[in-house]
C-alpha cells in the first residue's frame, strides 16, 4: 500500500472511530477523562525534569559554571582565588541572608535579599535590562550603598518607572542607589529573589571580628575554556590541603578530600533531583493505571462487538485491517485524552509555580515548549497503542462460525471459551493494576518524607 492509500485508509478509520465514539459517548468520555490525567500528569511531570533538571541555565555558556565550595571564610575565598589557575574569573555570595525592609508610599514590604560580590553578573554573562552592574569601588568595605532590583519588584513597588536607575529606595532604613533592574527570569543565586546588594559580608548585627571567621560565603566561578571538571577539583584538593595547614584552627579548614567541584546547575538542584524523578516515576505509575483501565473497559466493549467483527471477517476484512481499525479507536481516545491532559497540565503548572512549600529551583523557566508538547504527543500515541493493543489482537480473531450462529448470544461452548479468554485476559489487568498501586503507594510514602516537602 503506497503512501496516499494509507493515509486515505487511516482517515476512513478515524471518521469510523467517531462515529463508534458519539454512538457511545458515555464510553468515549470515560476513557478519555481517565487517559487525560496519566497524560496530564505525566507531562507536568516531564514540564518540570525538563525545565529543572534538564534545560542549561539561562546563562552565557552554562556549563563552564561551577560551584567551588560552601561554607567558606572571606579568607579562604582570597587564597583560592589568589592561588587558583582553573578559573578565569571567581566570586562569592553568602548561605544566610537578612530580609531588609522596604519603606514607601504603598507600606513597608519585606523583601528577600541576597549578598554577592561585585563581579556576579560578569560571571554569568548577563546583563541588566535596565542600568548597569556593579562597579568595584561599590563591593569594597564602606563603600557607597547600592542595589539592583529584581523585574518583578520594579514592576511591584515602582510601577516599571523607566527612570528608576540612579532614584534612592530606604533598604533596612539606609537609602540604597538603585544602580540597575535584572531581567524578568533571572534566579541568581536563589529563587525569588527582590534585591541584590554587594558586600557579602555585611551582616546586620555580626561584629565584624566575627565576619572575618564565620564560613558564610559559597565560592562559584567560571571555568576556564581549556580545564575540566575534573581539572578543577583535583586543583581544589591541593588547595584546600594548603589551605588546612597553614589555617588549622579555622572552621573551614577541615575539608574533606572527597570534596568536588560541581556544576552549578547540578548544585542548584540537588536538593529537588531525586523527589523529582520519584514523582515523574509515580506519574508514570499513574499512566499504566490508567491504561489498564481503559484496556479493561474496551476489553467489555470488544465482547459486545463481537458479531460486528465476525461481519467484517466474514466478507473478507483480514486481521491486520480489524487490528487497525481498533488501533485507530484507541489512538483517537488517547489523542482526545493527550488534548486535555495538556490543559490539565497547564493548569496544574501554574498552581505549582505559585506554591512556596517544595521551594522548586528554577520555576521562573518552567513552561509548555515544543518539546514538551512533543513529549505528550508521543506519549498520547504510545498509550492508545499501548492500552488498544490487546483488545486488537483478540477482538481480530473472531469465531465466525460461533459468533454468526449464536447472533453474539454467549449459548454455545465455544462462545463459552472466548468468554473465558476475555476474562482471563481481564484478570490479569486487574492483577497488574493491584500491583501497580500497591508499587505507587510505597513510592508516594517515600516522596513525601523527602526534603522536598518539608516546610
Amino acid at each position: 500500500m503506497n503512501s496516499i492509500g494509507f493515509l486515505k485508509t487511516a482517515w476512513q478509520d478515524m471518521r469510523y472511530a467517531l462515529r463508534t465514539m458519539r454512538k457511545n459517548p458515555a464510553f468515549a468520555l470515560t476513557a478519555v477523562l481517565t487517559l487525560s490525567l496519566g497524560i496530564g500528569g505525566s507531562t507536568a511531570m516531564f514540564t518540570i525534569i525538563h525545565s529543572v533538571l534538564l534545560k542549561p541555565l539561562e546563562y552565557q555558556d552554562p556549563d563552564r559554571l561551577v560551584q567551588i565550595s560552601g561554607g567558606s571564610t572571606i579568607g579562604r575565598y582570597e587564597e583560592i582565588k589568589a592561588a587558583a589557575r582553573s578559573y578565569s574569573e571567581l566570586g562569592v555570595f553568602m548561605i544566610g541572608v537578612g530580609n531588609p525592609t522596604l519603606l514607601g508610599a504603598s507600606g513597608p514590604e519585606v523583601l528577600r535579599a541576597a549578598r554577592v560580590s561585585g563581579n556576579f553578573l560578569r560571571i554569568l554573562g548577563v546583563e541588566p535590562m535596565l542600568g548597569r552592574s556593579f562597579q568595584p569601588e561599590e563591593d569594597a568595605p564602606g563603600g557607597p550603598p547600592v542595589a539592583m532590583i529584581s523585574a518583578e519588584l520594579w514592576q511591584r513597588r515602582f510601577g516599571s518607572d523607566p527612570l528608576i536607575v540612579g532614584k534612592t529606595a530606604p533598604l533596612a532604613g539606609t537609602p540604597h542607589t538603585i544602580i540597575g533592574v535584572l531581567p524578568p527570569a533571572f534566579k541568581f543565586p536563589f529563587p525569588a529573589i527582590d534585591v541584590w546588594q554587594t558586600q557579602p559580608l555585611e551582616v546586620i548585627g555580626m561584629p565584624t571580628q566575627s565576619r572575618l571567621l564565620s564560613p558564610i560565603l559559597t565560592i562559584y566561578g567560571r571555568l576556564k575554556p581549556e580545564v575540566d571538571i575534573e581539572q578543577a577539583t583535583a586543583e581544589l584538593a591541593v588547595l584546600n590541603q594548603q589551605y588546612s595547614l597553614a589555617h588549622p584552627g579555622m572552621l573551614d579548614a577541615k575539608r574533606s578530600s572527597t570534596e568536588t567541584v560541581t556544576p552549578l546547575k547540578d548544585q542548584l538542584v540537588a536538593n529537588v533531583r531525586s523527589m523529582l524523578w520519584m514523582l515523574f516515576g509515580a506519574v508514570g505509575f499513574v499512566l499504566l493505571i490508567g491504561c489498564a483501565n481503559v484496556a479493561s473497559l474496551l476489553l467489555a466493549r470488544a465482547t459486545s462487538r463481537s458479531r460486528e467483527f465476525a461481519v467484517r471477517a466474514a466478507i473478507g476484512a483480514g486481521r491486520a485491517r480489524i487490528i487497525q481499525q481498533l488501533l485507530a479507536e484507541s489512538v483517537l481516545l488517547a489523542f482526545f485524552g493527550g488534548g486535555l491532559g495538556v490543559l490539565l497540565a497547564g493548569w496544574s503548572l501554574s498552581a505549582i509555580k505559585g506554591m512556596t512549600t517544595f521551594n522548586l529551583p528554577r520555576t521562573g523557566e518552567i513552561r509548555l515548549d515544543g518539546m514538551v508538547l512533543g513529549f505528550a504527543t508521543l506519549i498520547s500515541i504510545a498509550t492508545g497503542v499501548l492500552f488498544g493493543l490487546v483488545p486488537s489482537l483478540g477482538a481480530s480473531r473472531p469465531d465466525l462460525a460461533d459468533v454468526l450462529r449464536t447472533a453474539g448470544t454467549a449459548s454455545s461452548s465455544g462462545g463459552s471459551n472466548r468468554r473465558m479468554r476475555w476474562f482471563d485476559i481481564r484478570g490479569l489487568l486487574v492483577t497488574g493494576q493491584v500491583a501497580l498501586s500497591i508499587v505507587l503507594l510505597i513510592g508516594s510514602s517515600g516522596c513525601m518524607s523527602g526534603p522536598g516537602f518539608r516546610t
